[in-house]
């Protein structure tokens, strides 16, 4: 099984709590990100094959009704850390893209637990 998506806010509260990418392909997306690098969410969105108006935001943006404004006639995507600002104030439909963070260590070295244990006990990676 594929990525899901979970709905946001009031649209949560009154439809399923999620969906896959093709359900949502053919609409009008609008997709959302004040992270970091929003980049990043957003090519995440491709490789599931969506079309979507992207909206970059500041990272810790403080989201305002007005901010989202613009997805008023579609469904808007956003990541796990703005559905957490947006969520009191979304209108509409919104579905929120879960990610799972993946640390590894260096490339073809030890992993990153094993990094860190070797840093504390005053060692170098092998």
């Amino acid at each position: 099984m594929g990525q899901r998506f979970v709905a946001v806010g009031e649209y949560a509260r009154r439809r399923a709590d999620s969906c896959d990418a093709a359900s949502l392909r053919g609409r009008k997306l609008y997709a959302l990100a004040g992270i970091g690098d929003p980049a990043r969410f957003f090519a995440q969105l491709q490789v599931l094959g969506l079309d979507f108006e992207a909206h970059p935001f500041a990272d810790h943006h403080a989201y305002t009704a007005a901010d989202l404004a613009f997805a008023g006639d579609g469904v808007l995507l956003m990541t796990e850390k703005d559905a957490v600002k947006c969520a009191p104030i979304v209108s509409g439909e919104a579905w929120v893209l879960p990610v799972e963070a993946v640390i590894s260590g260096p490339p073809g070295g030890a992993g990153l637990f094993e990094t860190i244990l070797e840093k504390l006990n005053g060692r170098t990676t092998a």
